[in-house]
């Protein structure tokens, strides 16, 4: 028994074996204790990462003048975070990591639900997102052009690899100590390269649209589809809020709740900052919106000396902080949930590490990036997963949880052997209405979506998730809490439920 499981049991007794391991009890002691400027440096360099994919993949972003494209983005974040901070209070009050904390709605057992679909888009995006560092890394080789993409496992890839593998072995503390080091070299580099561009660029400061598209309907209706795609690239982030969070939870209770909010507000301050910082270094560089932060970084230091090497540490240690802190965290801890009596997180993460590199290159070798597609749906289940968990905590237990018992059979959350059907059919009836109308899983061969008749939802399929599944949760949760006696639902116990 490790140092941190000796001390729970002696306040909690000990948890089944089974269902848990040292990586996923509650952050209770001064090892994950992490600051508000850990956090800060995590969201920073994933701030970095997102801005410019997501202003380039809004439909329409040529027309949007910059105030509304910070209003789609601030929409955008406000229509996942929010969720996830509702989800996330819980991690953070009980220190328990995002797939412990499921166990409370779908089961001891069948939190691995949802814990194996995001584990499994995490692996697809990790190989894929491992591309930016490794275009940082042909750069300071000499290589301004290359891509990775026709000799996928290249030295540059395999070394970028062993970097991620190298810090992530350390545990979140490495991650941790790793962003504290990246985000004021990011910081500094991004500084740079806005005075260079504003002494050397022909452009305005802030972008201004040859044919501005106004305020009116017009606006509104064009910024509907650019809602949903800036809002379906943050989904994932949604969910690995909870996970790093719950790491900064320990033995502060009275200033607790000061301390959430601050935490929570600054990814999307940070967030809406630097895609503002990101429009007027494209409008000052006059660089388009077709690539990625990396190469508009590396455009806007064109001719400065040593621009290019700038450039490649950039996105170096932004890719490494981003890729590790969204997926491989992630990650670790959902595969480790499933089976913790043989796998911890680090564990997990090299294994979530390595699985992402097989897909991606099996991808890549056989041409078929339906793999992309099919990540993307599984982000589309999120939304489910959300509303599901948002009701199960706030209205169906009223915050009120039972850490001990997420741990042990027989419980409160072990339902019907470990399952919640409750939360099984919300998830698959809210996923179904989700991504049921999508066109990117259906296949090149397919004339359109597996259910045609939803492909209005298909714009919001997230969004869609979220109001279905919480609706029909709480629809069939609180109407079985009606007939149950008063002590059988004190204390949040969900065996009456199950």
């Amino acid at each position: 028994m490790s140092g941190a499981e000796h001390a729970y049991a002696e306040t909690e007794g000990t948890p089944d074996r089974r269902f848990s391991n040292a990586d996923l009890l509650p952050a209770g002691t001064g090892e994950f204790r992490w600051r508000w400027w850990d956090f800060a440096a995590i969201w920073i360099c994933v701030s970095w990462s997102l801005s410019y994919l997501m202003i380039s993949g809004m439909p329409g972003q040529d027309r949007f003048t910059w105030p509304q494209t910070l209003l789609i983005v601030g929409l955008a974040q406000l229509v996942v975070l929010l969720p996830s901070l509702l989800v996330e209070h819980a991690g953070d009050r009980h220190g328990v990591p995002f797939a412990v904390f499921a166990r409370s709605a779908f089961g001891v057992r069948g939190a691995a639900l949802p814990a194996l679909l995001r584990f499994a888009s995490a692996c697809v995006l990790f190989g894929f997102q491992a591309d930016l560092g490794v275009q940082g890394i042909q750069l300071l080789t000499g290589d301004r052009v290359g891509s990775g993409y026709g000799d996928f496992l290249s030295p540059a890839y395999l070394v970028f690899l062993g970097l991620q593998l190298w810090i992530i072995s350390k545990g979140p503390n490495g991650l941790r100590r790793f962003a504290d080091l990246a985000a004021p070299v990011l910081l500094a580099g991004l500084a740079v390269a806005m005075l260079w561009a504003s002494a050397h660029g022909e452009g305005p400061l802030l972008p201004e649209p040859a044919r501005p598209i106004g305020w009116g309907w017009d606006f509104w209706s064009a910024a509907a589809p650019a809602l949903a795609s800036a809002t379906a690239l943050f989904a994932a982030v949604g969910l690995t809020v909870p996970d790093l969070v719950h790491l900064g939870s320990p033995g502060r209770r009275a200033e607790g709740s000061r301390r959430r909010l601050g935490v929570g507000l600054l990814l999307p301050v940070l967030m809406t900052g630097i895609v503002l910082y990101t429009m007027a270094l494209m409008s000052l560089s006059s660089y388009g919106t077709d690539g990625y932060s990396g190469s508009l970084t590396l455009h806007a230091l064109d001719d400065m000396p040593a621009g290019s090497l700038l450039a490649a540490t950039m996105l170096i240690v932004a890719t490494l902080c981003a890729n590790l802190g969204l997926n491989l965290v992630s990650a670790g801890y959902d595969l480790s949930s499933t089976a913790p009596s043989v796998i911890g997180f680090r564990g997990a993460a090299v294994l979530a590490a390595l699985v992402g590199t097989a897909v991606a290159w099996w991808a890549r070798s056989s041409s078929d990036y339906q793999v992309l597609a099919w990540a993307n749906l599984a982000e589309g289940f999120f939304g489910t997963v959300s509303g599901i968990l948002v009701v199960e905590y706030w209205v169906v237990r009223r915050t009120r949880l039972r850490p001990a018992e997420l741990y042990r059979a027989g419980g409160p959350y072990w339902y019907a052997g470990g399952w919640n059907w409750r939360a099984v059919v919300a998830f698959v009836v809210g996923g179904l209405l989700a991504v049921g109308g999508s066109r990117e899983g259906a296949g090149a061969a397919s004339d359109g979506p597996l259910l045609p008749f939803l492909a209005p939802l298909d714009d919001f399929g997230w969004l869609v998730g979220l109001v279905v599944s919480g609706g029909l949760y709480a629809a069939l949760t609180l109407r079985a809490r009606r007939g149950t006696p008063a002590e059988g639902r004190a204390g949040g116990g969900g065996a009456a439920v199950g």
